[in-house]
């Protein structure tokens, strides 16, 4: 691929693009920058790129209802911000818990991402957040807790150590938020406070006067979370307190829960308080990068227009020191749509070229995975198949087809009855298992068209009738560990989730496809979803498939007595 060849005009041009674009603010635009931009094809072709991007933000709010959509695009925009700039795992620290988020994470590589695909520690970090399972608003509060730090206008130490008996007796709604913010970001109020939990916990241990019957082992970090790391809240309007009063009082007097509060406890302060590794990544927008999926197409973000440089902390320490962005302050901020245009005007450029980059993850082909448009592909080149449907735990399925495209067959057997549409004859044969003959009718011209329609269809093997048709925001993943549900060798897993928006909220949806990888085709196909509410994906049905020739198909014709 050739590289772009932006001279200075383009380059004086690229923080343009955005006013450009707008009514309001096409006038902000130097007459002569607005000028080449008009006659410049290269400029053009990013105009283009950003329409694509900003049409694909707006998407993800449409789906999103609002939320998940904003949240997405917010977090992107941040992560953009440190493009070209030296990233470090105090930059990665407040990005975590987000990434955690199985709804907000991206599959497109940003500068944070990357980081951690080469830090080790923060990689670590990412995965211990990830087994807390803490709902959405608490991976949100300790997103800020990780930005957070006490200020002038905070509270004394005095003041807010007095709160720690209470915080420890988990009597929260005597305490005052600034209180418990404090005690949150002050490195030695927490310490006091984890050493007065420790006593605490000790004289329990030694007197043994918890509760027998409670379950403790079924109480998650997610159940006490709240009280192990108070950061954000205000319990003293904390209308659903009464409803915590059978698992609070047990916390109390519980030397078991106490010590898994005291785990989480380290387990946050111990990311929050980590010093960085010696590992600086900076991520930069290149073109030319794409031509890697040609010649390496094993090289990491092969296809993606990026380049990513992996330095050590003495190689990056004066570039870290001149560049540093302050995410904390920008997410404490209230953001209006003002406030990010800045921050659009510096990264759009690459956000264009990024949301043109994530559609390789379904579309672009490499050496060793299979891409959703090559599933798409080899269905549409199926002879005759045979498709089993299964609902969860069941060994019976509740469903058969047969469909064979070469002599124009569709056969259904549910229950107790077989169906068979044959087009080349224009008949439907009906059969029961306890009658003999088969019933047989004409088939409509409609009825035909219908039935041709069905056999050249992606027969349910996939979940939308065109790849067009796939929401903002779908990824197609590969699960790179040796799952013992693979069949062979050469199967290959992989999951395709996206977000559903549906009568009173969201529904996430997966579908995992176990792929031959050498023929492109779905040999099984497990179906789930998970509603806001749920920490995992429920299994709704399973498909199985097999594919037959046309010898194979007649015999299962004449076996079932058609």
């Amino acid at each position: 691929m050739v590289a772009l060849n932006f001279n200075s005009l383009c380059k004086q041009a690229e923080p343009y693009y955005y006013d450009f674009l707008s009514k309001e603010g096409r006038e902000q635009v130097p007459e002569a920058v607005a000028a080449h931009i008009e006659h410049c094809q290269d400029c053009q072709e990013q105009l283009s790129r950003l329409t694509s991007a900003l049409t694909i933000a707006e998407s993800h709010t449409e789906v999103g209802n609002g939320q998940v959509g904003s949240d997405i695009t917010k977090i992107l925009t941040y992560h953009l911000t440190y493009i070209g700039k030296p990233v470090t795992c105090e930059s990665v620290k407040p990005f975590l818990p987000g990434l955690s988020d199985p709804a907000l994470v991206t599959s497109v590589p940003t500068p944070i991402t990357v980081h951690i695909d080469n830090c080790q520690k923060c990689s670590e970090d990412l995965e211990t957040i990830r087994r807390l399972n803490l709902n959405r608003k608490q991976l949100r509060r300790l997103s800020r807790l990780f930005t957070d730090k006490p200020d002038e206008s905070d509270v004394s130490c005095t003041e807010a150590q007095n709160a720690i008996p209470s915080l420890v007796s988990i009597v929260l709604n005597e305490i005052d938020s600034e209180f418990l913010r404090h005690l949150c970001v002050c490195p030695d109020c927490r310490g006091l406070l984890y050493q007065r939990r420790e006593m605490v916990m000790k004289g329990l241990f030694k007197t043994n006067s918890a509760e027998k019957k409670f379950p403790c082992k079924k109480v998650s970090a997610r159940d006490f979370f709240d009280y192990a790391v108070p950061y954000g809240l205000d319990h003293a309007d904390d209308q659903y307190a009464k409803f915590r009063e059978s698992l609070t009082s047990h916390l109390r007097t519980c030397p078991t829960c106490l010590a898994k509060m005291q785990e989480l406890h380290e387990t946050v302060y111990g990311i929050c308080e980590r010093a960085d590794s010696d590992v600086i990544t900076i991520y930069r927008v290149d073109e030319t990068a794409k031509a890697r999926i040609l010649e390496q197409p094993d090289a990491p973000y092969a296809g993606f227009p990026i380049r990513v440089e992996v330095k050590k902390q003495e190689e990056a320490e004066a570039e870290v020191l001149s560049s540093a962005v302050d995410f904390g302050a920008a997410l404490r901020q209230k953001a209006s749509r003002v406030n990010l245009r800045p921050l659009l005007k510096s990264a759009i450029a690459a956000a264009a070229v990024i949301s043109i980059a994530a559609a390789l993850l379904i579309n672009a082909p490499t050496a060793k995975a299979v891409t959703l448009s090559q599933i798409y592909k080899a269905i549409d080149g199926l002879k005759n198949v045979y498709i089993a449907k299964f609902a969860p735990d069941k060994a019976k399925p509740i469903q058969e087809i047969w469909v064979s495209r070469t002599i124009g067959i569709y056969m259904t057997k549910t229950g107790e009855q077989r169906t068979l549409w044959d087009i080349t004859n224009g008949v439907v044969k009906i059969k029961h298992s306890e009658t003999i003959e088969a019933k047989t009718n004409r088939l409509s011209a409609e009825n035909i068209a219908t039935i041709e329609e069905k056999i050249s269809s992606h027969l349910g093997l996939v979940p939308f009738t065109h790849m067009s048709e796939m929401p903002a925001g779908a990824q197609w993943s590969r699960l790179t560990d040796n799952s013992p549900e693979a069949t062979s060798k050469d199967t290959e897993i992989y999951d395709l989730t996206w977000t559903q928006r549906i009568y009173g909220g969201l529904v996430y949806k997966k579908w995992r496809f176990f792929v031959d990888a050498k023929e492109d085709i779905p040999q099984r196909i497990e179906i789930y979803q998970m509603l806001p509410a749920d920490t995992e994906y429920t299994l709704e049905s399973s498909i199985v498939v097999e594919y037959l020739n046309d010898g194979e198909m007649q015999k299962v014709i004449k076996e079932a007595s058609f």
